[in-house]
């Protein structure tokens, strides 16, 4: 058994004060109470340090971390993306993100030198028979939805789904969402592509941010993403958590969280890899200010079994 942690959307110069002394970041709360739990297999942070990606707040990230990136990868979301005015671009590079993680070997985020665009972030890790596979949505605002023009990341892809479902998309941006942004209809080639020629699902879900609040769906089909949710057999759950200290968004656009809505707490989303065929994913509560412990969402519990 293993546990992930995500959180997003809330780090940086932007990331909201009122933790748990009234001064820590949201996100430092969140992530010293994941730590105290024990040692987990992995920490996500889902992208976006505010406000635009630069390496002034990308230190102040890894300030907010408390220096430690060891068991943590960040999947690059659209204020990462935003240039650097302090730095030259090559090709389609975000470059505080870019020249961050690349300085922290350390950490569970690789960066592809040999490849442009968000060819160099796409990657995947495996845990007790899952594999969580990264993509960077990071470039969607600028017009770029993944693959961005690059076929060869379609490839990749394709080849790095395991046989069968024990398979968990993570990006920034989610093809389902309610919120301020809503759903991103521009992603509906890289939805399709979790799905075989017949319509079977290769993921067992997927996991995104972006919009500053929490959504849970029920199993989506291929074709029909934003209709009612299918059996699971059919179908592929969709996991939305950016309550990660910047601001919540209320609920405006987009398409109705079937199973689970929330969007007035910080919140971490909390992945129990229980073995190669079950998974339970729920979300906790870190209440309006992250000065207790968290409470988990009961109705938010989601159990997989492959």
């Amino acid at each position: 058994m293993s546990l992930v942690y995500w959180f997003s959307d809330g780090a940086g110069l932007g990331a909201n004060k009122g933790g748990t002394n009234g001064k820590t970041p949201i996100p430092t709360a969140m992530v010293r109470w994941i730590r105290k739990q024990g040692v987990p297999s992995l920490i996500i942070n889902g992208g976006d340090v505010y406000p635009d990606g630069k390496a002034k707040e990308f230190t102040e990230f890894l300030k907010q971390m408390d220096n430690d990136l060891s068991l943590m990868c960040e999947t690059a979301g659209n204020h990462d993306w935003r240039n650097d005015p302090d730095l030259p671009q090559t090709g389609r590079i975000p470059q505080g993100y870019d020249t961050f993680w690349r300085s922290h070997p350390e950490s569970k985020q690789p960066v592809d030198s040999s490849k442009r665009g968000g060819a160099r972030y796409d990657h995947f890790i495996d845990i007790d028979g899952w594999r969580l596979i990264f993509l960077d949505t990071g470039d969607y605002d600028n017009g770029h939805p993944w693959p961005a023009g690059d076929q060869a990341r379609v490839t990749w892809l394709e080849n790095s789904f395991q046989p069968g479902r024990a398979n968990i998309v993570v990006a920034h941006h989610s093809r389902l969402s309610r919120g301020h942004h809503g759903d991103n209809d521009k992603l509906d080639f890289l939805w399709k592509k979790l799905f075989d020629g017949t319509g079977a699902p290769r993921v067992a879900f997927t996991l995104a941010g972006h919009d500053h609040n929490v959504s849970v769906f029920g199993p989506r089909s291929r074709d029909n993403p934003k209709g009612s949710s299918v059996s699971f057999d059919k179908g592929v759950h969709v996991f939305v958590n950016g309550a990660g200290g910047h601001g919540n968004y209320s609920g405006t656009f987009g398409t109705n969280a079937d199973i689970f809505f929330d969007d007035e707490n910080w919140c971490v989303t909390r992945i129990n890899l229980i073995d190669a065929k079950s998974v339970d994913v729920d979300v906790l509560s870190f209440g309006t200010a992250a000065k207790t412990a968290p409470v988990p969402f009961a109705k938010s519990l989601v159990k997989i079994r492959l």
